[in-house]
């Protein structure tokens, strides 16, 4: 029978009650300090049993983490581990309280299960949700503590990611993530949540979903049910230009993954990047909701290339067939397209969205392009507002011109408004909907008295210009959001009360996405 200390053998309720099946015993981390231990609630492990041992307990033990803790420690406030060391020892259920400061790296921080790891980071991934484990900051005096994972000595690499959660059923949550060589937390585990993260200035896509490793060839292998919450990914670059986006889920992701929330801005490549590939094949259906796209195309500092594809939200790739959902999300300001299939035939359901003045750079880019395949595209559409206004001048040559986006959409539509050059096309009821068609591409629209349809169109974050930063460098992460972490832009494209767009939407609500958030 394995021995345990006094801490870690406590009378408890058996597995049954949690919800799980049989687990895999965890390493015992009863070192740590009594005040460190939580006792509310513990594990009884049965996998691996004998006849006479049959009540192997695990006990629910908080543990602290800090930049300067060691592997010496014993998890406890005063004499914390440092962070990898804290997470091998955190029990089912339990939380990794992280001390305030900057936590410095040169290589990856790898939360894994996988058995070909030289050094397997969690040998026993939690299979279900009472088994859950936590990362955040610590709160000290009631204020919670501000921790920086800092990877800018990392080199621009593939193999460089900050963070890599390989592992099942962990949330991680408010901290900043920083300068990896590659992606700033890569996610490759299941039923993970990723929580109001500050992810900036990586060498590819701040956040990314995608297989565990090249031999998980089939999508019950890649990562699924995992969810990215109010988080905020930005100004990542990569030398290329390509490469890297705010968000990226693509190539070889699973079911259920859900972007709620979130805020891409300047990065070089898309904000988000759902891409297929013939390769891999379709990838799982992506929900995105209250979600925010802004600037992409080209970084705050200036940085972008002929290679940069700017656009806000792409949904597709290689004329592979995804229904992804988009709800109540906004797209402005990015150098190309705001909404795109980028050739996913659909079905994609498209729902209370906003797409402004965007193709900055492509001076006649779609704020919404859902037919990149002509012959095949049947989308749904609703509650969908595309506006332009004004002039833009591209922050990459300067050149100045009309706003001038050509939707381009087919499908089903109802309550929606789409560009079409410099005029504006309405649905009202639902129908069928074809951007090549006269007879269903919608009503020539104008409104009356030429009231802009928004309260306000003045941008949080000002545009760079190629090799030249924005004249201000604002916190989005922490302006555009309320106590809560949710997104709140108040009145920047907040439907105008006065305006006839204030009735357009279905049962004569506004139209387009509302992420005020309750600004009057």
């Amino acid at each position: 029978m394995r021995k345990h200390t006094l801490n870690s053998i406590l009378f408890s309720l058996s597995l049954f009650l949690t919800g799980c099946g049989p687990t895999t015993p965890t390493e015992d981390s009863s070192t740590a300090d009594n005040n460190s231990v939580s006792e509310t609630s513990s594990f009884q492990d049965t996998s691996h049993n004998s006849a006479s041992d049959s009540s192997v307990i695990v006990v629910k033990k908080d543990l602290y983490a800090s930049s300067t803790g060691t592997r010496e420690g014993n998890g406890s406030k005063e004499n914390p581990y440092d962070f990898i060391t804290g997470v091998k020892n955190l029990t089912y259920g339990s939380t990794l309280y992280l001390l305030g400061g900057t936590y410095q790296f040169n290589t990856t921080q790898n939360i894994t299960s996988l058995i070909t790891a030289v050094e397997i980071t969690d040998p026993n991934p939690a299979t279900c949700e009472e088994q859950r484990r936590f990362i955040m900051p610590a709160v000290n005096n009631g204020i919670q503590d501000k921790v920086v994972f800092d990877f800018s000595s990392m080199g621009f690499n593939s193999s460089n990611r900050g963070v890599s959660l390989n592992s099942d059923y962990w949330t991680i949550q408010d901290f900043e993530v920083f300068g990896a060589g590659d992606n700033g937390i890569y996610i490759g585990g299941n039923h993970n949540e990723v929580r109001h993260m500050d992810v900036h200035d990586c060498f590819d896509t701040g956040i990314q979903l995608g297989r565990k490793q090249s031999i998980d060839n089939t999508i019950e292998s890649w990562p699924s049910y995992n969810s990215i919450i109010n988080c905020t990914s930005h100004d990542n670059h990569d030398p290329s230009g390509e490469d890297s986006d705010g968000f990226a889920c693509k190539l070889t992701t699973g079911v259920g993954n859900l972007f709620d929330g979130c805020i891409a801005y300047n990065n070089v490549d898309d904000g988000w990047d759902l891409y297929t590939k013939g390769d891999s094949g379709p990838i799982g259906p992506v929900t995105l909701r209250n979600c925010v796209a802004f600037n992409n195309g080209i970084t705050s500092a200036g940085v972008g290339t002929a290679n940069s594809d700017g656009n806000g939200f792409k949904l597709g790739g290689e004329t592979i067939a995804v229904p992804h959902v988009v709800d109540n999300c906004i797209a402005f300001n990015n150098l190309a397209t705001g909404f795109t299939d980028n050739s996913n035939p659909g079905t994609i359901r498209v729902t209370n969205c906003t797409s402004y003045n965007n193709g900055v750079r492509d001076l006649d880019a779609n704020n919404f392009d859902f037919c990149r395949d002509t012959a095949t595209s049947v989308n749904y559409f609703k509650n969908l507002l595309s506006y332009c206004d004004g002039y833009r001048v591209s922050p990459i040559d300067g050149n100045r011109a009309k706003s001038n986006s050509r939707d381009e959409y087919k499908g089903t539509v109802s309550h929606s408004v789409f560009y079409s050059g410099l005029s504006m096309l309405k649905f009202d009821e639902i129908q069928d909907c074809d951007y090549t068609s006269t007879t269903k591409c919608g009503t020539p629209y104008s409104e009356p008295n030429g009231l802009s349809p928004f309260v306000s169109t003045t941008t949080p974050q000002p545009q760079a210009t190629k090799d030249h930063p924005a004249e201000v460098i604002n916190d989005i992460h922490t302006l555009l959001r309320d106590e809560n972490g949710n997104v709140k832009l108040g009145d920047f494209l907040r439907i105008n009360p006065a305006s006839e767009f204030f009735t357009l939407g279905e049962n004569n609500t506004p139209l387009g996405a509302d992420l005020s958030g309750g600004s009057k």
